[in-house]
């Protein structure tokens, strides 16, 4: 184990240095990212101008909410944004240079790439997190630790999703239809609470595409005087669990798409 910590540490380093080879073209790509994720803080604050309560959560706590899924989605694309391209690497027959090295062919995919535009998110989502989480509760020890565990799982939910869309690419050889819409999911259904939508959105975001575990539900342990959660008080606990099941899930099933790839290209 650690003797992987250690090479993806290395890996992680190769790629920051080859992506910032181009000073201004780093600077300049992680500015305007940020300047996005602002504009999306920017927009909440526009929208509470007109409606200060949206079922009940004023504008700081939809500022968190959206942090709250802006943290671990920015550790997503910083590390893992290069599953949105695995049915180009299998049609084109690149995948084939992870199986014929000697390490854990999920391992070296994950580790092949660093995308700056994450560092940008990152920053919107932590300006976003200061600014509001001061207006939210008061912050404790214990409130951090779960902070910190609830975007770590956030971080492997989402991964989960999107490498268990990547791994029908070994059968489809396509995966980006698929990916758009989840990625239209995750941008339009996470800026708000879950109770805004109809209860087939919520059906879908808490037991389809569990989206909602990585901001909405555990964002109870952090709000006070909430309205009543949908489905069952329990699923605010459940994040860490559900994680964790996700990821059992995705290894599994990705064993069976590395099984069944016979190879492709010319």
């Amino acid at each position: 184990m650690w003797r992987y910590i250690k090479l993806y540490g290395l890996l992680q380093a190769a790629n920051i240095k080859s992506r910032s080879a181009y000073p201004f073209n780093f600077f300049i790509g992680v500015f305007s990212v940020t300047l996005m994720g602002l504009a999306t803080i920017f927009f909440t604050w526009v929208i509470t101008q007109q409606v200060p309560l949206i079922v009940g959560y004023n504008l700081y706590e939809l500022v968190f909410l959206l942090s709250l899924w802006k943290l671990p989605h920015s550790l997503f694309i910083i590390s893992f944004q290069q599953i949105w391209n695995i049915d180009y690497l299998i049609r084109d027959g690149f995948f084939d240079r992870y199986l014929v090295r000697p390490l854990n062919p999920l391992f070296q995919f994950f580790a092949s790439r660093f995308q700056i535009a994450g560092i940008g998110d990152l920053i919107a989502a932590i300006v976003g997190l200061v600014y509001s989480a001061s207006h939210i509760t008061e912050w404790t020890i214990p409130k951090l630790l779960t902070l910190l565990l609830i975007v770590a799982s956030g971080v492997v939910i989402e991964w989960a999703i999107y490498t268990l869309i990547g791994c029908t690419a070994f059968w489809t050889l396509q995966g980006s239809g698929l990916q758009s819409i989840i990625l239209m999911l995750f941008d339009q259904f996470t800026r708000f609470p879950l109770t805004v939508y109809n209860r087939v959105i919520q059906i879908v975001l808490t037991f389809i595409v569990p989206i909602a575990f990585i901001n909405f539900y555990p964002s109870f342990l952090f709000f006070e005087n909430k309205e009543q959660v949908p489905f069952s008080p329990l699923f605010i606990y459940l994040t860490p669990v559900m994680a964790l099941l996700m990821l059992l899930l995705t290894g599994w099933i990705w064993r069976k798409a590395i099984n069944h790839y016979k190879g492709a290209g010319s």
